[in-house]
């Protein structure tokens, strides 16, 4: 059951990713304005805390509670840098092979998880695909640049985030444990009124008189919002159900979705959204997805 509710997240998880290449790239919104945006609209989360939600016994829980939350929104910050710095179908996958590295090393260390000789295999042939994948040889960039880093900080946030939340869960219960992150992340987003940037957003700039943010725009916003969420609580459902480095490492078949969404968007509708291919990056990206499957194989058996 986690194994067909991890899928279902990371399949509305690829599509984020190319909604917020659009959003970012597109639209010009700034990372820290976006980051505000994924998570103030979380706080009305709070509101679910007298109908049967747990507290934590210990200080500690509480604490871990809110860094789990913080975790979460410097991973936002960084991911939407990196995508910015690079294309969606690399830096993506970059980032998914990093989370479920941190995480292996996390959960064995913090949570003293054990994975099976199988899952192993599975895990490593999920990351080695996530990053052939993640090898760039575009106009834009060749090799290593700028953006690896930003989804290195982003893997390591969210590897923290995955590794708390899955402490959390087994001590006051998915809902429970639930409601309390994901009001963190929203109390993160009330901090963030403290930036200057984000006051500047919302009270002192003003559009031209007439002016109206494009359809599209909204309708991309709104799309990436609540796919995410949906996303987010399939793959957290999961974590709680099942290994959170093996659901971590199912992060591959996300980017494996991601790369033949990119490809059928560029054939089709390359006014709104193109990546370009150069020689041998198609043989590249069908041996990743390749290893993937098999990887996504051993996990079934």
């Amino acid at each position: 059951m986690w194994f067909i509710i991890a899928v279902s997240g990371y399949l509305c998880l690829a599509v984020v990713t190319i909604l917020d290449k659009y959003i970012l790239s597109e639209q010009k919104m700034r990372p820290i304005l976006f980051v505000f945006y994924s998570t103030v609209f979380l706080v009305p989360l709070w509101l679910l805390v007298p109908f049967g939600v747990k507290p934590f016994l210990l200080p500690l829980q509480w604490v871990l509670a809110f860094v789990a939350g913080l975790c979460f929104a410097l991973t936002l910050w960084a991911l939407y840098h990196a995508v910015a710095e690079s294309e969606a179908s690399h830096i993506g996958p970059f980032i998914g092979a990093v989370v479920p590295s941190f995480v292996l090393v996390f959960s064995r260390t913090f949570l003293f998880e054990q994975v099976t000789v199988r899952q192993g295999a599975a895990i490593a042939l999920l990351i080695v695909g996530s990053l052939i994948i993640s090898f760039e040889n575009s106009p834009r960039h060749h090799g290593w640049h700028r953006g690896f880093w930003w989804g290195i900080v982003a893997g390591f946030f969210a590897a923290v985030f995955q590794v708390l939340s899955k402490y959390l869960y087994g001590v006051v219960g998915f809902y429970s444990g639930f409601v309390w992150i994901w009001s963190s992340v929203g109390l993160c987003g009330v901090l963030l009124l403290a930036h200057p940037v984000v006051r500047e957003a919302l009270w002192r700039q003003k559009r031209p008189q007439g002016a109206r943010r494009p359809i599209t725009a909204r309708i991309a916003v709104l799309a990436d919002k609540l796919l995410g969420a949906v996303g987010v609580v399939l793959v957290q459902y999961a974590v709680s159900l099942g290994s959170v480095a093996v659901v971590n490492a199912l992060a591959g078949v996300q980017f494996g979705f991601l790369v033949i969404l990119i490809a059928v968007l560029s054939k089709f509708t390359p006014g709104v959204f193109r990546e370009k291919y150069v020689r041998g990056e198609i043989i590249q990206e069908i041996a990743a997805v390749a290893l993937i499957a098999f990887g996504l194989g051993l996990v079934l058996v």
